[in-house]
């Protein structure tokens, strides 16, 4: 997961057996959520958008299945 401050982009690759999955944003402080759906597609690069996104701290967690197995990834940002 790489997080482009400048460019307001979080870009991650999945598999291509990837079949479902979301990325979570949770304020560190105010616990605000936003979760976002991820679609299968023949790409295995994604990119979501954080300019909705309020200035402050922000956990990420991106989940994802290929219909088998659940995977998770965490990562903490900072919107300035």
């Amino acid at each position: 997961m790489t997080f482009e401050p400048a460019a307001h982009l979080l870009a991650f690759v999945l598999p291509i057996s990837f079949r479902k999955g979301d990325v979570t944003f949770v304020a560190i402080r105010t616990s605000e959520r936003v979760s976002i759906p991820i679609t299968a597609n023949s790409r295995s690069r994604h990119v979501v958008s954080t300019a909705q996104l309020t200035k402050r701290v922000w956990r990420v967690g991106l989940h994802w299945s290929d219909g088998y197995t659940q995977y998770q990834e965490d990562k903490e940002i900072v919107i300035v």
